[in-house]
């Protein structure tokens, strides 16, 4: 218990005296506000369950590599977790893009609308509006799919857009 203490009370004092140069490694690489709170929490408790080493004469430059790795990791894990997820919605033929009509109506008119966009652009141009805008994917995502990199993906895309904007200002 002794032991637990000191722990908690080191990664307490760590974090008061680098906190703030903590949440700015953490807030340059996370994706979202809420990524950067989490992360922080994590990398607080990983300062419990590993303390800094008292070799340590670079204090920051240990704080900068770790919080880094533990980004990286977090990264990884979650890539992972939805790969997996998508793996299995795939077999198990569940939709994780679309989960459901949240309001009837609403998913009925944009199905119209997206029916009436498709009629308007070419195969493959359709074909990534859908996915986009009906199924709710990523580029990175259409492009497999697809099996296209995601450049084509993004230039399918904005000439559709483009075409839509041109049908729509004739008629």
């Amino acid at each position: 218990m002794g032991q637990s203490n000191e722990a908690i009370q080191a990664a307490a004092e760590t974090v008061a005296r680098h906190g703030s140069f903590i949440r700015a490694v953490i807030r340059f690489q996370a994706a979202s506000k809420l990524d950067e709170e989490d992360l922080f929490q994590e990398f607080y408790l990983a300062l419990i369950r590993r303390p800094i080493p008292a070799d340590v004469r670079n204090v920051k430059s240990f704080l900068y590599r770790a919080v880094l790795n533990h980004v990286i990791d977090a990264m990884r894990r979650d890539k992972y977790y939805r790969h997996f997820l998508k793996k299995y919605a795939r077999e198990a033929r569940i939709s994780v893009h679309n989960p459901g009509a949240r309001n009837a109506f609403i998913e009925a008119e944009k199905g119209k609308m997206i029916a009436y966009c498709v009629r308007h652009l070419r195969e493959r141009q359709a074909q990534a509006f859908v996915l986009r805008y009906r199924d709710n994917y990523d580029i990175e995502e259409i492009a497999q799919e697809m099996r296209v990199a995601q450049r084509t993906v993004s230039r399918y895309l904005s000439e559709g857009l483009r075409r839509l904007q041109s049908v729509w200002a004739v008629e």
